[in-house]
């Protein structure tokens, strides 16, 4: 009988070398040191030698930041340090990265917030919350939405029927079927009289009312509708994707093409090599900032490069 064919994730170096050799269900970026791997269904942490750091024991974990990474066991969340410590237990039924020092977390179907050595700093007592934005964030409570900040305390009573982050100083909210801006002292700045309404960006905010939609600044006056912004560009080592006639190749800062679009998909440099497909049908290559294929390796997936290695799916005989 023949070898069974599987897909397994391993690392390569900047010449295209194994230095993790192909063994992994599953694979993610190096990060502090460390990268997560899936070994069947359970998640550890390796080195850059390839050797577990942290034994495969969770059903889900993340990459470290700042020395510590989210994980989960049996249904339970929790933090551990990079020596597979819990420096935060298994407490929660659901915790979130970390953001401005807090952690959204979820106990017995209510929401709080843990700061980075586990304690509540807002207790598991809210129907829903949301993320912190400019010092407050939105929670609902017996239906009902107010802010509270950083520290837990009640900013904002809740007294709206729906609310949103706040942006430029002022947050939108809903009262019956309208919606209206307040600001952080929790006063409506603008009354509630539209239809619709969206955040504040760039001095403006698109609003409908009276059958038709239209932008208004801080005071509610109407203005033009802003120029639409360039489309993002991720630039990476001077040069950014960009696609023309169908294909994609890589400019640079002024907007000249670098690398002609010869390419069905390219994705953005990191650590000066780039990430092509020459057709939709094609294996992954590496390129050089001039163009030039780096090295003959072909892959099924490929990602970026991270502290010197790059994860790299590979078909394989086992």
């Amino acid at each position: 009988m023949g070898r069974e064919r599987r897909m397994l994730w391993g690392y390569i170096d900047r010449e295209g070398r194994f230095a993790i050799e192909p063994r992994f269900d599953g694979a993610e970026d190096f990060r502090e040191g460390l990268a997560v791997v899936r070994q069947d269904y359970l998640r550890g942490y390796i080195d850059r030698s390839g050797r577990f750091m942290i034994e495969p024991r969770f059903q889900s974990a993340d990459s470290f930041c700042d020395g510590i990474a989210r994980v989960m066991v049996d249904g339970k969340w929790g933090f551990i340090d990079q020596t597979g410590g819990y420096v935060i237990p298994l407490d929660f039924d659901r915790a979130s990265e970390f953001r401005d020092g807090r952690s959204m977390v979820e106990v017995d179907g209510l929401y709080g917030y843990i700061d980075r050595s586990g304690a509540l700093v807002v207790r598991p007592e809210f129907e829903y919350l949301g993320e912190f934005h400019e010092g407050l964030a939105w929670v609902k409570t017996d239906g009902k939405y107010g802010y509270i900040d950083l520290d837990g305390h009640r900013a904002i009573e809740p007294q709206f029927d729906n609310a949103n982050d706040f942006s430029e100083g002022l947050a939108c909210v809903m009262v019956g079927e309208r919606f209206g801006y307040i600001d952080k002292g929790g006063r409506f700045a603008l009354e509630p009289i539209y239809d619709r309404a969206g955040n504040f960006r760039d001095g403006s905010a698109r609003v409908k009312a009276g059958g038709r939609s239209y932008y208004i600044d801080h005071t509610g006056a109407e203005v033009a509708e802003p120029a639409l912004e360039p489309e993002h560009q991720d630039f990476y080592d001077g040069l950014a994707p960009e696609a023309e006639g169908g294909k994609s190749g890589y400019i640079d800062r002024e907007g000249s093409f670098v690398i002609p679009p010869i390419y069905a998909q390219a994705e953005p440099f990191s650590e000066g090599l780039g990430r092509i497909r020459k057709s939709a049908r094609s294996k992954w290559e590496y390129i050089t900032p001039g163009g030039t294929i780096a090295f003959k390796g072909k892959f099924v997936q490929a990602g970026p490069f991270r502290e010197g290695l790059a994860r790299v799916l590979v078909e394989t005989d086992q």
